[in-house]
């Protein structure tokens, strides 16, 4: 028997201003950075819509309303096959904060082609330019 896949809750935040908030990760062992939607594990038993309200809280310090969630799907994160559920989202209430990244950024559409991308966000961000 295989042990199952972890689970993960990402998060696609779309301010009223059309701009997307993307998360840059902490340096990885191999020096290397890059951008994603803002993402965390799903607690055993936990629902993923509200896995997903809780990390958003909790690292991003932003209230959101789920829009349209996606099924989910099997994804590379931190170098290992994860079970990944996005959600879009829009802003409630709060300032988004750094939290446990290197950085974030509000950008809009067009400008989502200028980030490098991590493996799991990179088809999310073509199907988002390309809708």
């Amino acid at each position: 028997m295989t042990d199952p896949k972890p689970s993960y809750a990402a998060a696609i935040i779309e301010r009223h201003d059309q701009h997307f908030l993307i998360a840059l990760t902490e340096l990885a062992a191999d020096g290397e950075r890059l951008w994603s939607f803002p993402r965390g594990s799903i607690a055993a038993g936990e629902p993923p819509e509200v896995a997903m309200r809780r990390i958003v809280e909790a690292d991003l310090g932003l209230c959101v309303e789920i829009v349209i969630g996606q099924p989910p799907i099997v994804a590379e994160v931190n170098a290992r096959d994860v079970q990944l559920r996005y959600f879009f989202c829009g802003v409630v209430d709060g300032e988004a904060k750094r939290g446990p990244y290197a950085d974030i950024r509000w950008t809009s559409k067009a400008h989502l082609r200028e980030y490098d991308f991590d493996q799991a966000s990179t088809p999310v961000v073509k199907w988002i330019l390309d809708s």
